[in-house]
């Protein structure tokens, strides 16, 4: 697997390349799917068979929800309720993708912070199949957090987010933007992005939740 790693002063990946045993066929079948479907923006499906089958639904588990984060801390909407604007990142340890826009995450997070504005991530290959946690998976993606600087708040997808969101979810990385209330704002965002292209949607659509809020 390759881990993207900030580069010392600038923050951009380095492409490091580390070698993890993950133990499972499911986790190496998975590496093979996102290398061989997308070598682009995304793993599970092209950027636009995805749109075509979910881009345009619109969620509402996070108004409501309750689930955990990496270390065991119960989370639930009430995580949103001090930004106008979060960006929830569904992405996976074996998705080239993903990782690669993680230390541009971590750096919008910090530049952002202070602008009404979090990140956070759901790492959706950290449960099984019947939803509960994969030790595991959890301890790489806590090192993956920590590698790329995306040292945000990631969550596991349990409970509503494993009932009602992931059956939906065709590839990672998705993004889904919320206010205040965990209400969906505009459309999921399927693929990665450049930190550009992603402080361009987040500038809009802060904007549009701040104007909407006055």
């Amino acid at each position: 697997m390759t881990v993207f790693r900030k580069k010392p002063g600038n923050g951009r990946p380095a492409g490091a390349r580390k070698d993890r045993g993950r133990g499972t066929e499911a986790a190496a079948f998975a590496a093979v799917v996102c290398a061989v479907l997308l070598g682009m923006s995304g793993c599970g499906q092209s950027k636009t068979a995805a749109e075509e089958s979910g881009g345009s639904r619109q969620v509402m588990v996070f108004e409501d929800f309750t689930a955990q984060d990496l270390d065991g801390n119960e989370v639930d909407e009430s995580l949103f309720a001090d930004y106008d604007l979060t960006m929830i990142n569904l992405w996976g340890t074996f998705c080239g993708p993903c990782l690669q826009e993680m230390p541009d995450l971590g750096e919008i997070a910090d530049e952002y912070k202070d602008k009404g504005f979090q990140i956070v991530g759901i790492c959706t290959d950290a449960v099984g199949n019947d939803g509960t946690s994969l030790p595991d998976v959890v301890s790489e993606a806590k090192e993956i957090a920590e590698e790329t600087g995306a040292d945000y708040l990631h969550i596991l997808p349990t409970g509503e987010i494993f009932t009602d969101l992931l059956p939906r979810v065709s590839g990672v990385p998705t993004t889904i933007f919320v206010d205040r209330e965990g209400k969906q704002v505009g459309l999921a965002d399927m693929g990665a992005k450049s930190k550009d292209g992603w402080l361009k949607v987040i500038d809009e659509k802060l904007a549009q939740v701040q104007q909407e809020a006055k």
